[in-house]
C-alpha cells in the first residue's frame, strides 16, 4: 500500500526532473503517449535511419503542439505521411538518376539534314568520317602552302623539301598531261624515267636536295612535253598551286563547319534525351503521381481534422464538415 509519505515524495522528485535535453532524448520522449498505438512500429526502410525518423517525428509533433491522446495520433499520422512523401521524393530522384546513365546517342531519323551513307549510319559514324576527312585536308593543305610559299619567296631558301617539289611537279606533270597535241606521255614525277631526264642517281626523290634550279629543270622538262614556253607554263602551274591550295582552305573551312555542326546536333539530342528521362516512361511517373495526391489527401484531411478537435479545444465553435452524397448519370449519344 502506498503511503501519503511516499506520494508526497514522488511528487517532490517529479519536480526536480527537467526532462529530455537532447534531440534524440525529445525525440524518444515524443513517444511515450503512443508506445502501444499504431505508430508504434517505427517505419524505417533499409537505407533510411531510424534517428532521422525520430528527429522528423518529434519536430512535426512538436509543430502541432497536440494535447491529448487524440491530437497526438493525428500528429504522429501528419509526420508519418510526410516521411512517406519525403520518401517518394528520394524514390523519384534515384529512379532519374538511374535512367539519366542509360542515355545514349539516338539513330538518325530519316527526316536528317545530313544524309546518311553506307560508310556512317549513325551520327557518331559520320561524326568520325569527317573528322577523319578533315585531318587529310589539313594534312595535304600542310603541304601545298609551303610550296607556294616556297614559289614565291624570291629571296628565300634556295633548298624546298621532298613535298614542296612533289606539290609544284606533280601539278606540271597534270597540266603537260593535258596538253593538246600530246606525242608521248611525259614520265611521272619522282619514276625512274623522271630522275634520268633531270641527271639524277638513284631511284628515289625523297633524298634528293630539291634546289629551286632543280624544280626548275622539272618545270623546263614538262613544258617541253606541253609544247610551251617554259615561263609561260610556269606560269600556269604556279596558278594552278595557287587555285589548290583556295580549294583546300575552302574545303578545310567546310569540314570544320559541318563537325561543329554535328557536334552540336549529337549533344543536342543526348540532352534532348536526357530530359525526356526526367520522368521514367514505363507507366511509373503516373503511378507516382497519383500515390503523391493520394498521401496529400490523406495529410490534408488529417490536418484539418487536428485542427478541428484544437478549435473546439479552444472553446470555438466547430460546425461539422460538410459531406455531400453526388449521383452522375451520363446518357450516350441516342
Amino acid at each position: 500500500m502506498t503511503t501519503l509519505a511516499k506520494l508526497d515524495a514522488n511528487r517532490r522528485n517529479a519536480q526536480r526532473s527537467t526532462g529530455p535535453r537532447t534531440a534524440e532524448g525529445k525525440a524518444a520522449a515524443a513517444r511515450n503517449a503512443t508506445t502501444h498505438g499504431i505508430f508504434a512500429a517505427v517505419p524505417v526502410l533499409p537505407g533510411e535511419r531510424a534517428d532521422a525518423w525520430d528527429v522528423h517525428r518529434a519536430g512535426v509533433v512538436a509543430s502541432l503542439a497536440p494535447v491529448g491522446l487524440l491530437e497526438i495520433n493525428l500528429a504522429e499520422r501528419a509526420a508519418l505521411l510526410l516521411w512517406r512523401l519525403q520518401r517518394l521524393a528520394r524514390y523519384e530522384a534515384e529512379t532519374v538518376a538511374g535512367t539519366l546513365e542509360d542515355a545514349g546517342v539516338p539513330p538518325l531519323p530519316s527526316d536528317d539534314p545530313f544524309p546518311v551513307t553506307r560508310d556512317h549510319p549513325t551520327r557518331d559514324g559520320q561524326l568520325r568520317d569527317l573528322r577523319r576527312e578533315l585531318r587529310e585536308a589539313k594534312q595535304e593543305l600542310a603541304e601545298v602552302a609551303p610550296a607556294l610559299t616556297f614559289w614565291t619567296d624570291g629571296g628565300g631558301a634556295e633548298v624546298g623539301s621532298f613535298a614542296v617539289a612533289e606539290t609544284i611537279l606533280d601539278a606540271a606533270y597534270g597540266r603537260a598531261v593535258a596538253a593538246e597535241g600530246l606525242k608521248s606521255d611525259p614520265p611521272e614525277f619522282g619514276g625512274k624515267a623522271f630522275l634520268r631526264k633531270l641527271g639524277l642517281g638513284g631511284t628515289a626523290p625523297a633524298p634528293v636536295a630539291w634546289t629551286r634550279e632543280l624544280i626548275g629543270r622539272g618545270l623546263m622538262l614538262y613544258a617541253e612535253f606541253a609544247h610551251e614556253p617554259t615561263e609561260r607554263f610556269g606560269a600556269a602551274v604556279r596558278e594552278d598551286v595557287e587555285i589548290w591550295a583556295e580549294e583546300l582552305e575552302r574545303k578545310v573551312r567546310r569540314l570544320e563547319s559541318e563537325c561543329v555542326a554535328v557536334a552540336r546536333l549529337l549533344d543536342t539530342r543526348v540532352e534532348r534525351k536526357r530530359v525526356a528521362k526526367l520522368l521514367p516512361g514505363d507507366g511509373r511517373d503516373e503511378r507516382i503521381a497519383k500515390y503523391e495526391r493520394h498521401l496529400h489527401g490523406l495529410l490534408t484531411s488529417t490536418l484539418h481534422e487536428l485542427e478541428r478537435l484544437q478549435a473546439r479545444r479552444g472553446g470555438q465553435s466547430v460546425p461539422p464538415p460538410v459531406v455531400a452524397d453526388l449521383n452522375v448519370s451520363v446518357e450516350g449519344p441516342g
